[in-house]
């Protein structure tokens, strides 16, 4: 099954389910979280993300952090930041009250427990002890009207929130599925991020430029010939990159592993490797360089393999569709490198070790 009739499905499944009595609200924002994943909607990821968080134990941070710098990767700082700064409003909307008071720092999974805990509460006010007295009766009447009103507020900020999320959720669900329905592999996201890039692509690698979209071209045909060469020009727009980022210079380079590569015109993933090498280890030491290097060459040797092999299967076209999302990404990172603005690029340039 192609990816895209799957995260129709996974869609699909969701908003039929949404209203079942007995499915959390958590459940439902874990589902869209997983689709905005698999359509590589970073934006959409922020805001089920932050729904997800539990800020005041610190849970999530790290994922969140992580979304913002892809964000100003792919986007760019400013863009990138005042993306990250929407969806983060987004997710204040859903949590603050007319009265100021807000529920902020708090997963959902935790927001639906308090309310729960809080109905119960509240219930168990609503009958009163036997055998009492007609003034205790009365006294114990009054007593629980009044603990009953306290907690009136408290059912009603809760019930608002989640409603709000609930919503927030049904909105994006089915606006994926209408996208999905009419073909778009990829979410609306997606075209800001390839305006960026496609303006970087003009500044640093215009050959790769052409190569892009060439390849997106190829994909909208929809043949089997077509999808080949979408597929071949990603990989030649890859070599693209790594001509203008690293051009070949036919010597050897020794590695952080110690073990030389060749920096020829048909190695450019060495090349590639050897340029984010020398850039971003400036600024982080030798651990976290060989993690971004092993992360990258895993990238390399992905798209690689995806560009090299053609059409074998009825799911082509989706690899194809992947091939240039992920090529998208991947440039997305270099380039940013190329830029200044990359987030590899901060740090302490004294404690790096190359």
């Amino acid at each position: 099954m192609a990816e895209v009739d799957q995260i129709l499905e996974l869609t699909r499944k969701a908003l039929d389910s949404f209203d079942e009595p007995d499915r959390s609200l958590a459940a439902v924002v874990r589902q869209g979280h997983r689709i905005a994943v698999r359509r590589r909607d970073f934006a959409a990821q922020v805001w089920f993300q932050l729904q997800l968080s539990d800020l005041v134990a610190g849970t999530g941070r790290d994922e969140l952090s992580e979304l913002k710098s892809k964000l100003e990767t792919l986007l760019g700082k400013e863009q990138g930041g005042a993306e990250y700064r929407r969806q983060a409003a987004r997710y204040m909307t859903t949590r603050t009250m007319a009265n100021g008071k807000d529920h902020t720092g708090v997963d959902v999974e935790q927001l639906e427990t308090n309310f729960a805990h809080i109905q119960a509460t509240y219930n168990s006010y609503e009958t009163l002890p036997t055998g009492m007295t007609q003034i205790d009766t009365a006294l114990a009447a009054r007593d629980y009207d009044q603990a009953q009103a306290k907690l009136i507020p408290m059912l009603g900020e809760h019930r608002a929130i989640l409603s709000r999320i609930k919503q927030g959720a049904h909105a994006y669900l089915t606006a994926t599925e209408a996208e999905l329905e009419a073909g778009r592999a990829e979410s609306s996201f997606f075209d800001q991020v390839q305006a960026h890039i496609n303006g970087l692509l003009a500044k640093y690698a215009p050959e790769a430029a052409q190569n892009f979209v060439a390849a997106q071209e190829r994909i909208a045909s929809g043949g089997a010939e077509d999808i080949s060469h979408a597929l071949t020009s990603c990989r030649r727009m890859i070599k693209s990159l790594a001509d203008r980022l690293y051009p070949a210079t036919d010597e050897k380079i020794a590695g952080l592993d110690n073990v030389e590569r060749m920096m020829s015109d048909d190695k450019y993933k060495n090349r590639l490797s050897q340029y984010v090498r020398e850039q971003v280890g400036q600024h982080k030491n030798g651990e976290i360089l060989q993690s971004v290097l092993s992360q990258l060459g895993a990238r390399l040797n992905a798209l690689d393999g995806l560009a090299s092999k053609g059409v074998h299967a009825e799911t082509s076209i989706d690899e194809a569709r992947t091939c240039v999302a992920q090529t998208y990404l991947l440039a997305g990172d270099l380039l940013s490198i190329a830029e200044g603005t990359s987030p590899l690029l901060k740090g302490d340039p004294d404690s790096a070790t190359t």
